[in-house]
């Protein structure tokens, strides 16, 4: 039987942190950005429409432009 070491799984690897190093605002609201899209995606359009927003707008809605 094999043992899987989960902890092993859990350490950040050395080209994770070697990104970290380099990581940037910009990086870090980009990403946020594009989770805040695909959360707003995964929703259907009766919770959309309950938060006031239309499925084509989404990235109007995230990136705060006026249609």
């Amino acid at each position: 039987m094999a043992y899987f070491d989960h902890d092993y799984v859990a350490q950040p690897s050395v080209l994770r942190r070697l990104a970290a190093l380099f990581d940037t605002p910009f990086d870090r609201r980009s990403r946020r950005l594009a989770a805040q899209v695909a959360e707003l995606r995964a929703l259907s359009d009766a919770e959309l429409e309950a938060l006031g927003i239309a499925r084509e707008d989404i990235l109007f809605h995230v990136f705060g432009a006026r249609r």
